[in-house]
């Protein structure tokens, strides 16, 4: 480990240092990755930076901001973050680090290029992440993906596994599970790029973002063995291409179906991606597992009362797939050879499952395959929702019951006993429903009148969901980040009601939901957009929303785009004065937003409100650091009985 001595220690050692064993979180490591290849890069005598480029969103929320955070570093090693619009756009400017190589003057060896977004922002980037990896990358670039999921859906709003998308914009998929594997897997995933032309995805699921653990950094841990392969009479080599359409792209699908992707494949088994990491003689009972869940189901195993050497002992033999795209078949059949039964484990859909039953298929005696269901065909391993080690125990003890003794499994938990007398039981304390942070913005914000029906989205906000109707209004569907609104497009023909009210944050706004606007004033819709100005995007760390307008500027952009009457609501008044708003535009107090909401919808078409006010979070932050004055009174409540639901600031 690196010598720090006490009155020397650095908590940001982990990214100046190049080797030692460090403390990580995953999205620390996700940071130090790009650090990792510079260095490595340097020592191999190429001058390469690096551009980043994305958006943020839960579990990669708060990457963006340690970047940020980190910029002297970042700078001296020629590493420039780009904040996206959205991330598409992001996306499309990764691609363009690509194409720098085909560019006269290049200032660099080669450009590696990073996007980063959650699976819905892969969904929406999907069509520039095609056109990219049609254009290629440059041999000494490369293009990571860093792709979020979210499977138990603990901050979006549907549950998440992205490898069927990946895998159809031809990604070559590496699927850590822990810190450490970031960091190789990542370093790997950039030599596949290179190797292959293509971009390479590395899949964060929440659990191995949010976790921590001890890493070794330094080059000499990833040696990558870098594969030829002959396409059409010479050594295929990689190279960017902006010209796509037309016959260019036909010639480029050929490519990466016959060059690209074998070559991918070929990285992988050369550098042992996929490992066999249990494999007695006589195993009958083969395990499938990928990421987290391979590091899961060997804790179910733990639970069980087995080791991995009582695995071992028991006939189980265990395969570790740390690249399940493109598939290796080798391994597959390798790892089938004599086993009665292969269980394989995966959260979401079949992926590896129905890889694995294709690449057996004609063998001699294959083994029986069983994953999301049993051999009855019941249900065995859940395809909702997360999967731990609580939720593989079971379904493990049945496969191993198949041959082994019960006696040689540890039991079923029992019951816990009742809670001793005078002692709180856990599920005797009440619950009670999410709320905003104290001071938060949108307790005012998110207020409709109580007969108004109200469209929820994306951001803090979405908490109105969860209120009485009378206080938001009544809530009438959520739609994807950017669609807020549109979904009223569809109702509006069909329905009594007149008037819809829609809450946009304005992180939103910026992303995409301007354009949701300009297809409200097309369709020529009646309906009020209520634009909550709070300066943050608060829910993924409180980074600034790139893109983002000044309220006149904003309010400048309304009408231009057909908005027929805005009004600003604010807490400081004071602010307003002196500053030269559009005409027509008024700004009133926050105490008049009900009255506000009530004037604008009997005027015709789309109407706009903006409500400023800043996140109190963000406030708080600055207040700490001198930047904003410090009010003259508090409340102070005790912390025994807060339950933050923000009524003391009402």
């Amino acid at each position: 480990m690196t010598d720090l001595r006490p009155a020397e220690f650095d908590l940001d050692a982990k990214y100046k240092e190049e080797q030692g064993s460090f403390f990580f979180t995953g999205i620390h490591a996700l940071v130090r990755l790009p650090i990792e290849q510079m260095l490595s890069d340097r020592r191999a005598g190429l001058h390469t930076a690096t551009f980043i480029s994305g958006y943020q969103g839960s579990p990669l929320g708060g990457f963006d901001r340690e970047l940020i955070a980190h910029r002297k570093l970042m700078d001296e090693l020629d590493i420039v973050h780009k904040p996206g619009l959205n991330e598409e756009l992001g996306a499309t400017a990764v691609m363009g680090s690509q194409m720098s190589a085909t560019f006269p003057q290049q200032r660099f060896d080669g450009v590696l290029g990073i996007w980063y977004g959650k699976a819905p922002g892969l969904d929406r980037a999907g069509d520039a992440i095609r056109h990219a990896q049609y254009a290629g990358t440059s041999a000494h670039g490369g293009v990571l993906a860093l792709v979020g999921d979210d499977p138990a859906n603990k901050s979006s709003t549907l549950p998440s596994a992205s490898d069927f998308t990946i895998a159809d914009l031809h990604m070559p998929i590496l699927h850590p599970g822990n810190v450490q594997e970031i960091l190789d897997l990542g370093r790997h995933g950039v030599h596949l790029s290179r190797t292959a032309g293509l971009w390479s995805a590395v899949k964060i699921v929440t659990s191995v973002a949010d976790a921590s653990g001890t890493a070794e950094i330094g080059g000499d841990r990833v040696k990558p063995l870098v594969p030829e392969l002959e396409w059409k009479g010479k050594p295929y080599r990689p190279r960017a291409n902006g010209r796509l359409g037309g016959a260019p792209a036909n010639a480029i699908e050929e490519e990466i179906y016959d060059a690209r992707l074998p070559l991918a494949l070929r990285y992988g088994v050369d550098n042992d991606l996929n490992r066999i990491t249990i494999n007695p003689r006589d195993a009958w009972l083969g395990i499938v597992a990928s990421g987290r869940v391979y590091h899961e189901i060997l804790e179910a195993a733990h639970v069980l009362g087995l080791s991995g050497r009582d695995l071992a002992d028991h006939g189980i033999r265990v395969l570790q797939m740390s690249m399940p795209f493109p598939f290796d078949r080798e391994i597959a059949r390798r790892f089938a050879q004599g086993l009665e039964e292969i269980f394989v484990v995966e959260e979401k859909r079949p992926f590896i499952e129905g890889q694995l039953r294709e690449a057996l298929y004609g063998m001699t005696n294959p083994p029986r395959v069983v994953g999301k269901r049993d051999p009855d065909d019941n249900i065995l391993v859940k395809s909702h929702g997360a999967l731990d080690a609580d939720a593989l125990v079971e379904p493990l003890r049945s496969r191993l019951l198949s041959r082994l003794d019960p006696s040689r499994l540890r039991p079923a938990h029992q019951p816990a006993a009742p809670a001793a007398k005078g002692r709180i039981m856990l599920d005797m304390v009440p619950s009670r429903t999410p709320y905003y942070c104290s001071g938060c913005p949108h307790s005012t914000g998110t207020k409709a009148p109580a007969d108004a029906l109200v469209g929820g989205g994306i951001g803090c906000h979405g908490l109105v969901g969860l209120m009485a109707p009378e206080r938001v209004g009544t809530v009438m569907g959520n739609t994807q980040m950017g669609g807020e609104g549109v979904h009223w497009i569809g109702i509006e023909p069909f329905v009594e009601v007149d008037h819809f009210i829609q809450n946009l944050g304005d992180g939103t706004f910026a992303h995409s939901g301007s354009l949701a606007i300009r297809a409200a004033v097309a369709a020529g819709s009646h309906i009020t957009f209520k634009v909550l100005y709070n300066g943050a995007v608060a829910m993924t760390g409180g980074q600034d929303a790139p893109g983002a307008m000044s309220v006149p500027n904003l309010t400048k952009a309304l009408q231009a785009e057909g908005v027929t009457r805005i009004i600003v609501t604010t807490d400081e008044l004071d602010n307003y004065r002196g500053v030269e708003m559009p005409r027509h535009v008024e700004v009133w107090g926050r105490e008049r937003i009900i009255e506000a909401q009530e004037v604008l919808r009997t005027e015709p078409g789309v109407t706009v409100l903006v409500h400023d006010q800043q996140c109190a979070a963000e406030k708080r932050r600055d207040r700490k650091r001198g930047l904003v004055a410090d009010p003259p009174e508090r409340i102070v409540i005790n912390e025994r009985v807060c339950e933050g639901c923000g009524d003391c600031g009402v």
